[in-house]
């Protein structure tokens, strides 16, 4: 991608070992249905864009609804969601490395637009390439992120700030700790590749709240 160096360097594997929510009272989680990555139907809104809606301040939760595609205008994502939940280790399960344009959301945190933090987690290269979280590190604060829902609305997110931290030392609290307004955590790998671990060393964290609902006409 224009103006990003990126390294493919064996299997670009989004190690989510940092993602371990300890304390959080989330780890041994079971039951429900496995994750069905073809269960959302994803339909774009209106305009792959930033979207005209008053954005200041934190708008009120919105009615839980099933998010299906998160939108990031300004470099370029657009991409369906598929649902994660934790593998035997206790730990997030990593969305597939194919197709590479996969994103997936968190099923056993908040749904994008309601109250608490909502997690999107995404691949930044595969093998082959670039994939749906390449160019993350690159989005700044004040733009937008949107999560389409399967009821068609839009959950309209403005960026607070980008953080690169190492994976063993990763915030939990901070991306899945309780929160009393509608926020979105956007992870990715980062840093350095580890040949040894087959891993990237870092993570690139994006932390936004709720600016606004979009509620398209038609």
């Amino acid at each position: 991608m224009p103006g990003q160096k990126l390294i493919w360097a064996g299997a670009g594997v989004i190690s989510l070992a940092g993602l371990l929510l300890i304390g959080l009272g989330l780890n041994g989680i079971a039951g429900g249905p496995e994750p069905d990555p073809m269960a959302a139907t994803v339909r774009r809104p209106p305009k792959v864009t930033p979207l005209k809606v008053p954005l200041k301040g934190v708008a009120a939760p919105m009615k839980a609804a099933q998010p299906t595609a998160v939108y990031i205008p300004s470099i370029g994502v657009a991409a369906p969601l598929m649902e994660l939940g934790l593998d035997a280790s206790g730990a997030i399960q990593n969305p597939p490395f194919d197709p590479p344009n996969l994103a997936g959301w968190y099923r056993y945190g908040a749904a994008p637009g309601q109250r608490g933090a909502a997690v999107i987690t995404g691949h930044l290269d595969t093998r082959s390439g670039p994939a749906v979280f390449a160019s993350l590190r690159n989005v700044k604060r004040g733009e937008q992120v949107q999560v389409l829902r399967a009821d068609r609305s839009v959950a309209v997110f403005v960026v607070d700030k980008v953080e690169h931290t190492p994976k063993r030392s990763f915030p939990s609290k901070k991306v899945y700790g309780k929160i009393n307004y509608p926020g979105l955590r956007l992870v990715t790998c980062g840093g350095a590749f580890d040949q040894q671990a087959h891993s990237y060393r870092d993570n690139t964290i994006v932390y936004a709240h709720l600016a606004a609902p979009y509620y398209p006409r038609s």
